[in-house]
């Protein structure tokens, strides 16, 4: 028996017995720690899955949570009818126990409660992470925003609003409340034609980028006043042609069916309007007496107007001629630091042809016609310029002379020289 034991075939044997045995074994516990979270289900059990709310056990007036999920997994396993009764009841719920935390960020576990004894409970998952920061609250104002303003009725505008209460508070970490860029309660205009009032309206809480951010406030809602206005103003109607009517005949007269419209658009727009135009009438097509259906041209910003468009009457004669004389020639916006003075024509007057109907050109005088240069351009010295000439709609115009003759001086010298001329007459 000693020499066998003694054989060194045997302690190898021996070892390799010993090395199989130990290798099984910590199989065997990986095995069991690869399979830790699963439940031991006997063939009585009978298990569900639940989600089940996650409360959060801390002094909330004093901190803030976040990292904490709405709703974990929670695993009920035991006789089917302990399972039933906590489906049906539903009072299973999840929990972490932050009381004796600091601020920071923790990983914690999560707790259950109000599940009978009989059941065995995993959840997924068994810990979170969650930062607890101190709470901060302030005070902000609520501005009011419109949604869809562009789809109020037709001429409707926003005149002012009002928000009730005015101001709400809002609690979260300082960090969070220091990113807080406005405060807004949003009404929907479509097809707004009268007055909002008091209409409930949540508050949204917006960072600098727009973001809306995820924070506490009291009270959620708040009550939005609307006034609204439809501006409105009552203008001539201005006919606009374009060309010449054929030869031998002029218009003697546009006459639109309605000489007024009413417009619709913000006040300040309609303080700077005085008329509407219709769109240009080509009188090159025009050879008899007709009616046009005309279009008007709205100005910017003018919403709508009483009517699209409007008929014009108009009316054709031959064309007559006549001269008006001594039509006067008038610089007009020349520097305050010179002087000019007209060589031709020397009286400063030119004859123009007018050509048109009879009735438009009978009893036109000389002031009715204008005849101007532009003297914002003109420099010292003799120069040629143009003469424009101007006068009723729909009347040609044939000046005399298209051209001026000018002499451009300052105005300094100007004086000077009528001051030696002064004193030579005198000696």
């Amino acid at each position: 028996m000693d020499k066998w034991l003694k054989s060194p075939w045997t302690l190898r044997v021996v070892s390799l017995v010993f090395a199989v045995l130990l290798y099984a074994y910590v199989s065997a516990e990986s095995d069991v720690d690869n399979r830790a979270g699963e439940v031991p289900i006997t063939s009585s059990d009978e298990t569900n899955t639940v989600d089940a709310p996650v409360g959060i056990r801390i002094d909330d007036s004093k901190y803030v949570v976040s990292g904490v999920p709405e709703y974990v997994s929670m695993q009920l396993v035991g006789p089917a009818s302990d399972v039933t009764a906590a489906i049906q009841q539903k009072n299973y719920e999840a929990y972490v126990d932050l009381r004796d935390l600091d601020t920071g960020t923790h990983t914690v576990k999560l707790h259950y409660e109000n599940v009978s004894d009989n059941l065995q409970v995993y959840m997924q998952p068994a810990s979170i992470e969650v930062t607890i920061q101190e709470k901060a609250s302030q005070q902000f104002n609520v501005n009011v925003g419109y949604t869809n303003e562009d789809q109020m009725a037709a001429g409707f505008q926003v005149d002012s609003s009002t928000v009730e209460p005015q101001t709400v508070s809002i609690v979260s970490t300082q960090e969070v409340i220091d990113q807080i860029a406005s405060v807004r309660a949003y009404v929907d205009l479509t097809e707004i034609d009268a007055d909002i009032n008091s209409r409930e309206a949540p508050v949204k809480v917006y960072d600098a980028q727009g973001n809306e951010l995820s924070v506490n406030v009291q009270p959620e809602t708040v009550e939005v006043s609307v006034q609204v206005s439809n501006p409105s103003k009552t203008v001539p109607v201005e006919v606009k042609t374009k060309g010449q009517a054929p030869d031998d005949v002029s218009v003697a007269s546009l006459t639109p069916e309605k000489q007024e419209v009413t417009i619709y658009a913000p006040q300040d727009t309609l303080d700077g309007i005085d008329s509407i135009s219709t769109e240009e009438i080509d009188l090159s097509k025009v050879t008899e007496n007709q009616t046009i259906d005309a279009d008007l041209q709205l100005p910017d910003n003018v919403r709508s107007a009483s009517d699209e468009q409007v008929s014009v009457d108009i009316e054709l004669e031959e064309t007559s001629e006549t001269t008006i004389e001594n039509v006067p020639v008038t610089i007009e916006d020349l520097p305050d630091d010179l002087e000019a003075t007209l060589t031709d024509p020397q009286n400063e007057q030119i004859d123009v042809t007018v050509s048109g109907a009879q009735s438009e050109i009978e009893g036109l005088s000389a002031d009715d016609i204008t005849a101007t240069i532009d003297g914002s351009g003109l420099e010292e010295g003799e120069q040629t310029v143009q003469i424009d000439v101007s006068g009723p709609q729909n009347i040609e115009l044939t000046p005399s002379q298209d051209e001026a003759t000018i002499t451009v001086q300052s105005a300094e010298n100007a004086t000077s020289e009528e001051d030696t001329n002064t004193d030579t007459q005198t000696q």
